[in-house]
């Protein structure tokens, strides 16, 4: 079944994340702009590289290694990206929530887009990065980032002067699961459309419409990942016009440059590899 309007809850999804690696812990946060955290493994005989694709978020990704330890502050991609071919490594990872009102002091959230910055370059925390890349226990490091994560988080959203316009941008892109346009968000906030674009953009680090055609992959990417392969078959048009998009054309197209492959091909590799069993949610 395709997921409803009232359903709509956009938890950001890296597939290729846990289909590369050996195993994927998650917890789910989806509080204080984090949408949750992740742990991973990438054994030798897995050969295939982890692959980034467009979330609208930005993740902070430490290796916990005993030689050659680092962290670094991911922006979304915009494109089907290989990030990462190391092996036989321990990964811990945070993923924030889309749009999360979290900010860096040294650094802009377009800067961000498509880049990685060494963790220690902008958040200067020399304790708490030794204290997470020193261990593998998941649960201790969820608690030390959380410890001191929340003072940051607090204060971010103190200084943060468009707060309050930028949640009622955010729901509203978020409730209609980026079927927007920046004309209908300019009426529902009473501002001009070059302000809300302005905003948005210095705020995040994206167009609102860059923004909203990001959202509308993800929300496509959950109803696939909830499909059993037959019902996709037979829902596929269903599937394109709900996901906001024209036409089956439409929705292929942008699913291709998004994911280098086509929603068919995408549903057979899930099946293929059992995805949904891979996934460890604690």
């Amino acid at each position: 079944m395709i997921l409803d309007s009232d359903d709509i809850v956009i938890s950001p999804k890296q597939p290729y994340f846990l289909l590369g690696t050996s195993y994927y812990y998650k917890s789910i946060i989806m509080n204080y702009g984090i949408s949750h955290f992740y742990c991973f493994q990438k054994d030798a005989k897995i050969e295939s590289p982890i692959v980034a694709i467009p979330d609208g978020c930005f993740d902070i990704l430490f290796l916990c290694d005993e030689y050659k330890p680092h962290a670094y502050v991911c922006g979304t991609v915009l494109h089907y990206k290989s990030i990462l071919n190391s092996k036989n490594k321990y990964f811990f990872g945070v993923r924030f929530l889309p749009g999360s009102s979290f900010k860096f002091k040294d650094v802009t959230m377009s800067e961000l887009v498509e880049n990685e910055v060494p963790f220690l370059e902008i958040i200067k925390d020399t304790e708490l990065f030794e204290k997470i890349v020193s261990s593998r226990n998941f649960n201790y490091q969820i608690q030390i980032f959380m410890d001191k994560y929340l003072k940051l988080y607090n204060y971010s959203e103190t200084a943060n002067k468009y707060k309050d316009l930028n949640k009622i941008i955010m729901n509203n892109i978020m409730e209609t699961a980026g079927q927007i346009r920046v004309k209908e968000l300019a009426e529902v906030t009473g501002y001009s459309d070059r302000y809300i674009t302005k905003v948005f953009s210095e705020s995040f680090g994206l167009s609102p419409k860059v923004f909203c055609k990001l959202i509308r992959f993800q929300y496509l990417l959950e109803n696939l990942n909830n499909f059993k392969r037959e019902m996709f078959y037979k829902n596929f048009t269903d599937i394109s016009i709900k996901s906001g998009y024209y036409d089956q054309s439409h929705m292929i197209k942008d699913f291709y440059e998004f994911t280098n492959t086509t929603p068919s091909k995408y549903m057979n590799y899930l099946q293929k590899t059992e995805y949904k069993n891979k996934l460890i949610i604690i």
